[in-house]
């Protein structure tokens, strides 16, 4: 990708911005052009168990940081995208103050409340208008904690954000959200609060904000929005998507039918299509009324996050241990199930945990950090393989962004792993992109034209005869091992019972 930071003042700049689990991105991009800056500033995160939370007034401080540092391009701002992490939970009174630190998509501490729900409504699809499991990671299962253990808080919250709406809502003093982020909130199809749910949470209806489009405008930079922020007032905000919607949107997943793979702390795993599936079965379903293709996915819970468990275990960076699992020429390696801190799609389990599997005296550091790449992949592929038959289609290539995009010391694992012909967008950026394309489409009207205006060209590789093979032979034995250790737990469960 041609990189010219700083080489001329754009004219006509999109920025995009993306509220992440680890940091706030932004991304300032010349529509048709190659100049770019990107700037990051980093996120706390507190962690006790199951509950894992951040401060909101974070969120909005880490933006101002991002804007002063760059101020030589804020004048030349057109529009704004955002876009951010979700399914979070966000208090806010009606000035905009948090009443409760923001429970993430991590915290699992409602998982009661969260069976609960699976029996009181049983298949989500009715009532929420898609497959969303009843996690307790998701909104409602969280909300239902709220309501029983922090009384206070269901007293003095006026509006339920996410964090993109969060900080869009002090850019502009409109409090907007679109349908997909508010799951669970609102009805996706028809983007009406979800009035039963809501009452058996224990929550009012009118704390679901507004619901429009993400490409739409939320509104502009208010006067209190450029004091804080200190962007020119009057410039135009976008209500956003997740941060999974802006990268699908970046790698092209919205303009065909698409499988695809990107990773982050996570990974969010799946396939667009043409037609939109009647059930998701344990997988997420965009349907056509939130994006311009049904989008058929599921979020794993580690990625990126089993590669730092692992490289911390052995005293190494990241990168270090990347670098020895690229370099690993074993003739096997131990497999892994990365469920060090359970599972999402397509499991939904809180109560699994990883292993190490078949590990002899040949295996050392190399040995041990291709294992977490592969398991890693080896979960992601079962997601892609499970969207595809949930849609009914099988596609020969795989597009990949985020870290596994962005890094080439990952193609000779995604090789041997995936399988398929991969499509690798080389992009530090992905979700801070997609959400600067949704600022182009307010200007534009034209989501495609944004895509065609600010995307990036893929590299591609094919993988070899022998690791297809190694790819058929080792997924058996992934899913053979995760067969084993659901059947473990489970019988364990039930002698527990008894």
């Amino acid at each position: 990708m041609p990189r010219s930071v700083g080489a001329k003042l754009a004219r006509e700049l999109v920025l995009g911005i993306d509220i992440g689990t680890s940091s706030v991105k932004a991304l300032f991009l010349e529509p048709n052009a190659d100049f770019f800056r990107r700037d990051e500033e980093k996120l706390s995160i507190k962690r006790n168990g199951f509950e894992v939370e951040q401060d909101p007034n974070e969120y909005l401080s880490a933006v101002a940081k991002l804007i002063s540092r760059n101020q030589d391009l804020i004048d030349s701002v057109t529009a704004i995208g955002l876009s951010g992490q979700t399914p979070t939970v966000v208090c806010s009174d009606e000035n905009g103050k948090p009443t409760f630190p923001a429970m993430i998509w991590q915290d699992n501490r409602a998982e009661k409340e969260a069976q609960e729900l699976r029996e009181k409504f049983g298949k989500p699809m009715p009532v929420i208008g898609t497959s969303l499991p009843w996690a307790a990671s998701a909104c409602p299962a969280k909300l239902f904690w709220l309501a029983r253990n922090k009384p206070e808080v269901l007293h003095n919250t006026k509006w339920i954000f996410q964090p993109k709406d969060f900080v869009g809502f002090h850019m502009t003093d409109n409090p907007v959200s679109d349908a997909w982020s508010s799951k669970g909130l609102c009805n996706v199809i028809s983007s009406a609060p979800i009035s039963e749910l809501l009452d058996f949470l224990g929550w009012k209806e009118s704390v679901v904000p507004q619901i429009k489009q993400g490409f739409e405008s939320r509104g502009v930079i208010s006067d209190a929005g450029a004091r804080f922020f200190g962007i020119p007032e009057g410039v135009p905000v976008s209500v956003g998507w997740s941060d999974a919607m802006t990268g699908m949107l970046a790698l092209g997943v919205m303009t065909k039918p698409t499988s695809f793979i990107i990773t982050g702390t996570s990974a969010i795993v799946g396939t667009s299509s043409i037609d939109t599936p009647s059930d998701g079965g344990n997988l997420y379903v965009i349907p056509n009324s939130c994006s311009p293709l049904p989008i058929t996915y599921g979020p794993t819970q580690t990625s990126g996050g089993a590669i730092s468990w692992l490289s911390e275990l052995l005293g190494i960076s990241t990168d270090e241990l990347i670098s020895l699992g690229d370099s690993d020429a074993g003739e096997s390696a131990p497999q892994f199930l990365p469920y060090i801190a359970g599972e999402r799609a397509p499991i939904w389990r809180n109560d699994i945990r990883g292993r190490f599997i078949e590990i002899d005296t040949a295996h050392g550091k190399s040995s041990f950090a291709r294992s977490v790449m592969e398991g890693i992949s080896w979960a992601e592929r079962q997601v892609v393989e499970e969207a595809e038959r949930i849609t009914q289609q099988s596609k020969n290539e795989v597009v990949l962004g985020g870290h596994a995009g962005n890094d080439q010391r990952w193609e000779k694992t995604r090789n041997r792993t995936l399988g398929k012909k991969t499509l690798r967008y080389e992009d530090p950026d992905t979700t801070t992109r997609g959400s600067a394309m949704l600022a182009y489409a307010m200007i534009t009207k034209d989501l495609a034209a944004a895509f065609e205006a600010l995307a990036i060209k893929p590299v591609v590789a094919q993988p070899k005869n022998d690791e297809i093979e190694y790819a058929k032979i080792n997924f058996a034995k992934f899913l053979s091992a995760q067969n084993n250790l659901l059947k473990e737990k489970n019988k364990g469960a039930e002698n527990h019972g008894k």
